[in-house]
């Protein structure tokens, strides 16, 4: 169980008793003294089948003891004796010694020799027993490889075709229930109305639903008002605007990059950005046209938002060819490359050249957050490798296809255009399946390889045939964004609770969300709590900084810096990695218990009591409910808030401390 599910447990349960005229449970209760829960009981690589779940495998059990031993000296960096340990065929090459490993040999192998004896490591904490079983049993077994287990896997759907979203959900569904049943784990049960619908709009939507929406939803009894509810959602702009803002994140660096005039960070412009994504999403535009424009921009931002990606991707608000690959790299095809900037990868099979190769397609491109030129390529496209660089600097490097070969541009031909129509060609092995694994990283909080951008041989996917069937639906559809979203919507996987079986242990627990066998419990985006503020109080220009920007404080020390939107979204910040880390702690407890803007009436509930004739409590009290937890009270509950109600002599003032005690509660900050 994660720290934010324990959270939701322990304060659910304590607010059930302390409703209103007691001070309500925050947000924060005892979940950051916590520890993390460890990540046992499953592999590194998800629910392997039942046939090579015990079997030691190179990726996921002895290349961790490499590459916390061994790699420092015989990695990409160094290879002491000409030995690199990165790969099975570099050790079966071998080194000075000749090779260094013999299938189903141990005490042929010189790695095997060499650690038995202790005599390597050399400067490094000798290898546990453990350790040592582990290289030894995987070199007698034939040193076997996820790879190989997962050789042609079985998408089940063919490739190349387009299917109707319910085939492909049920595909899925068959993939993970397979995984499952190999690990003898039951997957959860599906989600109630209530659960499925704050999901669906959070995850979509960007917020929760208003009451009217939940009632409506919940009221239904049409068999089919699941899937229309995600086709209804796909059509809005605020679909849109939630994954322009989504993508927007993962674009921009942890810090903005400052201007040279007084450090102006360009956060209204990296706004703009996510609004200029969010219109394409929405407009049902292919994520090839999107990348495509992206790729090959120029201009100045006033006419091109997205002019300022090369900007966020380089160095001090400046374009750099190196800062652009390394986010081509990542965002567009699940790669890192940042380590092979300055030499060959210590860690991956990338080399120094392979990052060069691909930044040289960016060798002619030059502005700042601002605009973006380009050069043509003169004399064949080539780029030296920068001073700042490790190893090779000031080597030239030709341009080159990630994993291919070199490129020829002709003569003086633009190089952004060629890589574009390389990396969204239906047959690139990367573009398709880094936007799927993405994506369901997005609802899962957990890729199917993950990390999301380090897709590689070493790191393969937890379900190879799921991925295929993903990248191939994605790919035949046209990139099509609101197909692909729509498939996995519809799935059972997707709408299984993330409330935790009785029972189950918290190894276990872990065991079946990192599965995908239960929806893990994820904290609200900083984006989606305010606009679900906003959206309840009825005040779409919330303002919870901390001080009033008219209050003539003058010292700078707790005044606010940005707009109300800007300052909410750095105090209340999401783990972008982890969305069921729970990061909120003292200074987001503070700031919802005690600013005074949520002790205050709410116009959407003033509007509401308005155009309700004669409104009963218990209608109030269901509103409240409906508008903040998307469900309806339980009768306890409703029952201590009409009790809460009926003592207080100011109706507004008690309809504005139960709507802040709903607030505050843990479970309106998380998506179930």
């Amino acid at each position: 169980m994660t720290p934010a599910e324990k959270q939701f447990s322990l304060n659910r349960a304590a607010s059930r008793k302390q409703f209103p005229i007691s001070l309500p449970v925050n947000a924060t209760g005892g979940s950051r003294f916590f520890a993390r829960t460890l990540l046992l009981g499953i592999c590194a690589f998800g629910s392997p089948g039942a046939g090579w779940s015990a079997e030691p495998l190179f990726e996921r059990d002895v290349l961790p003891v490499l590459t916390k031993n061994c790699l420092g000296c015989h990695g990409g960096l160094r290879q002491k004796g000409g030995l690199d340990m990165r790969t099975i065929p570099a050790m079966l090459k071998g080194g000075e010694s000749g090779p260094a490993l013999s299938a189903g040999k141990p005490d042929a192998s010189e790695i095997w020799k060499m650690i038995a004896s202790d005599e390597m490591p050399k400067e490094h904490e000798k290898l546990s027993a453990a350790d040592k079983r582990t290289v030894r049993d995987w070199i007698a077994a034939g040193m076997p490889t996820v790879a190989e287990r997962q050789r042609k896997p079985d998408p089940l759907l063919p490739a190349g075709t387009r299917h109707v979203p319910a085939q492909v959900a049920a595909a899925i569904d068959q993939h993970l229930d397979r995984a499952l049943a190999g690990a003898n784990l039951k997957p959860a049960a599906l989600s109630g109305d209530a659960e499925f619908l704050r999901r669906i709009y959070l995850d979509l939507a960007g917020r929760v639903p208003t009451a009217a929406e939940a009632a409506a939803f919940l009221d239904d009894t049409a068999p089919a008002k699941r899937p229309e509810l995600i086709d209804k959602l796909l059509a809005t702009a605020d679909f849109g605007a939630q994954f322009g803002r989504t993508w927007r994140e993962w674009i921009s660096p942890p810090e903005l990059p400052s201007d040279a005039n007084g450090g102006k960070q360009p956060h209204n412009e990296t706004r703009a950005l996510g609004e200029w994504l969010g219109k394409r999403f929405a407009s049902g535009d292919s994520w090839d046209r999107i990348v495509r424009d992206i790729i090959t921009v120029e201009g100045e931002l006033k006419g091109s938002p997205h002019a300022i990606f090369f900007g966020l991707a380089g160095e001090g608000g400046k374009i750099t060819a190196d800062g652009s690959a390394r986010a081509v790299a990542s965002l567009f095809m699940g790669v890192q490359l940042q380590c092979a900037q300055c030499h060959d990868d210590p860690f991956r099979s990338w080399a120094q050249k392979e990052h060069w190769g691909l930044a040289a397609f960016f060798g002619g491109t030059s502005g700042d957050f601002n605009k973006v030129t380009e050069t043509q390529a003169k004399n064949g496209a080539r780029i030296k490798i920068a001073k700042a660089a490790f190893l090779n600097a000031g080597s030239e490097v030709p341009a080159a296809f990630l994993g291919g070969g070199a490129f020829d541009p002709g003569k003086e031909a633009a190089l952004r255009p060629a890589l574009a129509d390389w990396l969204v060609a239906k047959d690139n092995p990367f573009f398709a399946k880094a936007f799927a694994n993405r994506t369901w990283f997005y609802f899962f909080a957990r890729g199917i390889v993950n990390p999301v951008d380090d897709m590689r041989e070493l790191n393969p996917p937890s379900h190879p045939g799921l991925l295929a069937l993903l990248g191939n639906e994605f790919t035949a559809s046209g990139f099509d964004v609101k197909h692909l979203i729509r498939c996995i919507c519809n799935s059972r996987a997707y709408q299984r609770t993330s409330r935790p079986p009785a029972g189950m242990d918290s190894v276990a627990l872990d065991a079946l969300a990192r599965s995908f066998g239960r929806m893990p419990l994820r904290v609200m985006p900083a984006e989606s709590l305010y606009g679900s503020l906003c959206q309840v109080y009825g005040d779409p220009k919330l303002d919870l900084r901390t001080l009033a920007p008219k209050d003539g404080n003058s010292d700078g020390e707790s005044a606010a810096v940005g707009d109300p939107y800007l300052e909410f979204k750095r105090r209340f910040f999401t783990n972008e990695e982890d969305a069921t880390d729970f990061t909120h702690g003292i200074p987001q407890a503070l700031a919802m218990l005690n600013h005074p803007r949520l002790l205050a009436r709410s116009k959407a509930l003033e509007t509401f009591l308005k155009s309700t004739p004669a409104p009963s409590p218990q209608q109030t009290v269901e509103w409240l409910y409906l508008s903040t937890l998307s469900r309806r009270p339980a009768a306890e509950e409703s029952a201590d808030a009409l009790a809460f109600l009926g003592k207080s002599g100011d109706a507004a003032k008690a309809h504005a401390g139960l709507l802040w005690t709903l607030v505050n509660r843990s479970e309106y900050i998380f998506t179930p």
